[in-house]
């Protein structure tokens, strides 16, 4: 992600060079665009991860949505606006705007996430200081990703082993590394001229260096919109780490 200017507290600048064979940025990218935006305004209003290391705190990302009305092109200088939105004492809700030069929406999302022990590895009560931010805002952009259902009988298949080069700030693969995994790697030729317009994950466990990852998807056709469930485990008969549903046309 390339960072070309601040606007004000919540809204950045930057241009689309990381992109796909049809000129566009993809899903997986779009997602980091979200997640360095969070990342830098959450500095600003000195809730980053880095500030909660120091009271032995870290976040976790739960659940996203993310729904696209237009993926960016090559060079195309776009605007992400986010704010800490709506939510309860112990998930924080973030929400996202991604406009044109026009002001034209592009793509909204919407983040859950729990701040988590990190010596006892369970999620802990919002700080005031985080959960006050929150009830600043007003309504979310979309309506917050429920709990999802993993495929059944779907197509699986082994697709990476985790290398250091996935790990993040808490040493376990970065939530950008999940998305591509879940939707990257599925065997469909009709999906080659489709983009994912709707897409809704929740993490459910961490995986760790040197594991296996496996994808397992199953596809329904609805005219000429393709509706994905998809999980990953990190092993051919492992505990789930992620489940996703996404939408194709």
């Amino acid at each position: 992600m390339c960072i070309i200017n601040h606007n004000f507290e919540k809204s950045f600048i930057v241009r689309s060079y990381e992109v796909d064979q049809n000129s566009s940025i993809n899903l997986p990218v779009l997602c980091n665009y979200f997640q360095e935006a969070a990342g830098l305004h959450a500095q600003k209003l000195q809730f980053d991860i880095k500030d909660l290391h120091k009271k032995g705190l870290t976040w976790v990302l739960y659940k996203m949505n993310v729904e696209v009305i237009k993926y960016p092109k090559r060079w195309e200088k776009v605007t992400i606006q986010t704010w800490p939105s709506v939510g309860d004492g112990f998930k924080a809700f973030r929400d996202y705007k991604l406009v044109d030069e026009n002001k034209n929406v592009l793509a909204l999302g919407v983040s859950q996430w729990i701040v988590l022990d990190i010596k006892k590895r369970r999620a802990v009560k919002l700080p005031k200081s985080i959960s006050n931010f929150g009830q600043q805002a007003g309504s979310h952009v979309l309506k917050p990703a429920g709990n999802l259902n993993p495929p059944v009988n779907g197509k699986q298949k082994f697709i990476t082993t985790v290398s250091s080069y996935d790990l993040d700030l808490n040493n376990h693969p970065n939530n950008v590394a999940y998305i591509r995994w879940l939707t990257g790697y599925i065997d469909d030729e009709s999906l080659s001229d489709k983009i994912c317009y709707d897409f809704q994950i929740q993490f459910i466990a961490e995986a760790t260096k040197n594991d296996t990852i496996y994808v397992n998807y199953s596809v329904e056709y609805n005219g000429d919109e393709e509706i994905i469930s998809h999980s990953i485990t990190n092993s051919e008969n492992g505990n789930e780490l992620a489940i996703a549903r996404s939408k194709w046309k």
